[in-house]
């Protein structure tokens, strides 16, 4: 009677691990492909280009962003600090709020237009560049804050 409750328990123990073994890779596989079919919700991909720059840091909180410099001279530019990618499938206008009074951060690198407001086409990229102005301090903090505009 041992023997045949004994035989019992051990081929319900077997079909519990089999499925076990079976059930277990495809639970995984499913939320793998959950997870690997996810798109993309973001308004905008930021690209940093601060490490090409000397004595320069960024921050980030959000859609806030904080780059701290030593300042080499009375007034300089720094072109293309960052650039903004625009995932999306559709333009997007996209505008910098500068908190800072003694920054100007601007879209793209041309000093004779310096855009706070631009649309950027689907799968495009636009740099923004920084001018400091004349200030005896030595060290500045620009702080702005990147949104995106509904049209």
């Amino acid at each position: 009677m041992k023997k045949h409750f004994l035989k019992i328990t051990l081929n319900f123990s077997a079909i519990v691990l089999l499925l076990a073994l079976i059930v277990t890779p495809l639970y995984f596989a499913k939320n793998a492909a959950k997870v690997a079919g996810v798109k993309s919700q973001s308004k905008y991909l930021v690209i940093s280009q601060i490490d090409k720059f000397p004595n320069m840091k960024l921050t980030q909180s959000a859609d806030n962003f904080t780059i701290s410099f030593n300042k080499l001279g009375p007034s300089q530019l720094f072109q293309d600090i960052m650039i903004i990618n625009n995932p999306t499938n559709s333009s997007q206008k996209y505008s910098l709020n500068v908190i800072s009074a003694n920054i100007e951060v601007f879209f793209g690198n041309d000093l004779t237009d310096r855009q706070i407001r631009i649309i950027i086409p689907s799968q495009t990229s636009v740099p923004i560049s920084l001018s400091s102005k004349e200030d005896s301090s030595q060290t500045q903090e620009a702080v702005f804050r990147l949104t995106v505009e509904d049209e």
